[in-house]
């Protein structure tokens, strides 16, 4: 990721593991349907496989590309930076710790620069930190059971990040995970302990890098200016054909991600020393033919299945736009979007670390952006030993809590017409319940805008709360909701429930 500056009545009918009631009844319905239909389900599959869409690298074919149900659906992912800069594990206010590499380099700009020197010298290389980047207490599936006790439904996992260090075995560089440091292929150990759970799973790949002797930019000592190794580069005359496309159909016919994720695609010089990155000013990147793979790819298997592509590939198409870091406040959009965000300071694994997001605020911000029709991707920065720090297990705990009992107003929602009045957010559910969620504990008295969606005879009711129904009326200024005591619901509500989101669910009196 960039650095400073750079830019749904359900209650108990969503589980851990991010299946709806009805969904496990469809599936269970349908296969025993596929049973009985026997050589006729396997002809009426023929039928389908022959209307299958056939994708080319041309601007109108991409277009014709959805976007998956599962992402309109899914509204909460993790996003995961992990990689040989959480070795040092330091940035400062100018410097994620992903952009290690390239701080270190820019002596004009943050403290990077000097603090290597003083922590390694200045004869230290930064890829003298690939051999102890070690994952030696990486255990994939404790990080799946986590993501689906957040109630995550899907994760994306940096392949590549811009310093060029792969976390996957390939034929174009010797600079991965599988030669060097852990001598394992991560992302495999993760694809594979997440396969069956429900979890989609999604692959980060950084187009650029920040030196590479292919790209011009071969690495320097930042202090001398002599030139220093680039560990486990093969050298390559195209680095598009011969280095980024392996990479990306080794990712695409390994592993079977359902989402790409591309990254690091501009091109860049924040001066100070640190030089050019990613690419050169003219450049092509020739992504189509990436996207035509991948979707062809997911197309051509016995159950074709819906992958996604997100807006940073430079590509004639892409199926959602991925919004970078804070915003003071987001747009509601009509297409499905996501926003990427941290935790704290940094996207890798920085310590100590600062500007930690509260639990409660990462609940808000989660609805906030599924008001607005987005998708949330929650980024954590496991250790280099393959460990997740406390604060950062907390956070997604109390969020999963969170979901566990107001996962009807996030899941399968979509927005209204509005998203916000104030620190009030609004989504309909996909059983017909329309949603008030409230950011902040209002008091005993809610009052809602007078033109919601709320009719005489509408059930109101707390979710996380025993009680059937809340009483409400219509007044000159809107409507007036009597809220019950505060410590009266489950989940964190319970507890310190007055900065926590409350979602009060409206049914329309058994009339739908």
């Amino acid at each position: 990721m960039g650095p400073s500056g750079i830019d749904n009545e359900r209650g108990t009918s969503v589980y851990r593991h991010g299946i709806p009631r009805r969904g496990l009844l469809a599936s269970a319905v349908g296969a025993g349907a596929a049973v009985a239909l026997g050589g006729r389900g396997s002809a009426l599959a023929a039928e389908r496989s022959r209307h299958r869409q056939r994708y080319e690298p041309t601007p109108e074919s991409l277009a014709r590309h959805p976007v998956a149900r599962w992402f309109r659906q899914g509204k909460f992912g993790i996003f995961i930076h992990w990689g040989a800069y959480a070795v040092p594990h330091w940035g400062d206010d100018a410097w994620s710790s992903e952009w290690y590499l390239y701080a270190m380099n820019a002596y004009a700009k943050g403290g990077v620069y000097e603090h290597h020197r003083a922590a390694y010298g200045q004869d230290y290389p930064y890829d003298a930190f690939l051999s102890r980047f070690r994952a030696e207490r990486f255990d994939a599936h404790s990080w799946v059971r986590l993501f689906e006790r957040a109630g995550a439904r899907y994760f994306v996992l940096t392949s590549k990040h811009h310093d060029g260090f792969q976390l996957f075995p390939n034929s174009a560089s010797n600079r991965n995970s599988a030669l060097i440091g852990p001598r394992r292929d991560l992302v495999g150990e993760l694809f594979r302990a997440a396969r069956g759970t429900g979890l989609k799973r999604g692959l980060y790949y950084s187009l650029g890098e920040f030196y590479n002797p292919a790209l011009g930019t071969a690495p320097v000592n930042p202090y001398t200016r002599e030139p220093v190794p680039y560990t486990g580069y093969k050298p390559v005359t195209d680095y598009v054909e011969e280095y980024e496309h392996v990479h990306l159909r080794t990712l695409i016919h390994r592993y079977d991600p359902d989402i790409l994720w591309g990254d690091g695609h501009g091109s860049h010089d924040f001066a100070g020393g640190a030089g050019h990155i990613f690419r050169p000013e003219r450049w092509d990147w020739r992504s189509d033919e990436i996207l035509a793979r991948y979707y062809n790819h997911a197309e051509d298997r016995a159950r074709p299945k819906e992958v996604m592509v997100n807006d940073r590939f430079i590509a004639s198409h892409a199926d959602y736009p991925a919004i970078e870091g804070d915003k003071p406040s987001y747009a509601l959009r009509d297409a499905p979007w996501e926003a990427c965000l941290t935790m704290s300071r940094s996207w890798g694994y920085m310590d100590p670390t600062y500007r930690i997001k509260s639990k409660e605020k990462l609940v808000q911000l989660l609805v906030d952006i599924v008001s607005k029709n987005g998708n949330l991707l929650l980024n954590i920065g496991p250790r280099a030993d393959g460990t997740i720090p406390d604060w950062q297990r907390e956070r997604l705990l109390a969020i999963g809590e969170w979901l566990d009992v107001n996962g009807q107003a996030v899941y399968e929602s979509r927005p209204w017409r509005r998203a916000e009045d104030g620190p009030l957010r609004y989504t309909l559910g996909d059983d017909g319940h329309f949603n008030i969620i409230t950011l902040t504990r209002p008091g005993p008295r809610l009052t809602a805008p007078a033109d919601l969606p709320v009719r005489d005879g509408d059930r109101i009711r707390l979710l996380g709360h025993p009680s059937h129904r809340l009483r409400w009326s219509r007044t000159t200024t809107g409507i007036e909701i009597e809220l019950p005591a505060s410590g009266t619901t489950r989940g964190p509500l319970a507890d310190q429930g007055e900065a926590y989101p409350m979602v009060l669910s409206v049914a329309n009196g058994g009339r739908s």
